[in-house]
């Protein structure tokens, strides 16, 4: 049987951790093959399918193609029997799940990521751009812990839900897995507790930390340079 599509990506993307995991969940085969991060998004036949040349792409047998990791994330959460979890089951809950998607795509992902290329090799470091990307980290974990924090005393115990994870979690965990393998460190941790808890819950999630491998929490924050690992 043919999987339901082929998600073109290079290992250790975390921006399509959200993506497998709900594929995970809704017992969805993804396809994952060869993809040389340097030049295949460059090559014709894939700009004939993105024509943007994003990386990941997603394509299914029907000959759908989809770029940006939000929205293939969205149609396999969709596609699947737990739709409705995962997305939510009307208009209020759908929109605070795509309310903390769009959080972790404009206020946290960015700047991990201006903090963790450096870090292993990938771009040149600038100190007054990874002091603002670190200032704006803080600022929205501080969100986030004031956010869980209110929502454990209404009982609810996920980011847009109450009883099960949806994609809001799966997303915000993504966008975490390299801020908490590289920068968000001891020391920094100390300050979000209810943030650190729901991460590990999220991870150790049954179907999603078959996902989510190798979620560390590292000791000390890593020095530039210090280590070479595509992310």
């Amino acid at each position: 049987m043919a999987p339901f599509g082929t998600l073109y990506t290079y290992e250790g993307n975390a921006r399509c951790l959200k993506i497998l995991a709900a594929a995970k969940l809704n017992n969805l085969e993804i396809a994952t093959p060869p993809f040389n991060i340097a030049t295949d998004h460059k090559k014709p036949d894939y700009l004939a399918k993105f024509p943007v040349g994003k990386v990941p792409g997603f394509e299914t047998p029907s000959g759908i193609y989809l770029a940006e990791s939000c929205a293939i994330a969205t149609y396999v959460a969709e596609s699947g029997p737990l739709a409705v979890q995962l997305l939510g089951q009307d208009v209020e809950e759908r929109a605070r799940i795509q309310q903390w998607i769009h959080f972790c795509e404009g206020e946290l992902f960015p700047f991990i990521v201006d903090m963790v290329l450096p870090r292993v090799g990938r771009l040149p470091f600038e100190a007054s751009l990874d002091e603002r990307a670190l200032k704006q980290i803080g600022f929205a974990l501080e969100g986030l812990e004031r956010h869980l924090q209110q929502n454990e005393e209404k009982g609810n115990q996920w980011v847009a839900t109450q009883e099960k994870l949806s994609l809001a979690d799966l997303a915000i965990a993504s966008a975490m897995y390299w801020g908490f393998k590289v920068i968000v460190d001891k020391e920094m941790r100390v300050h979000y507790p209810k943030v650190v808890e729901w991460y590990l819950k999220v991870v150790g999630t049954e179907g999603v930390k078959d996902v989510f491998v190798q979620a560390d929490l590292v000791e000390k924050r890593w020095e530039v340079g210090s280590h070479t690992v595509d992310v």
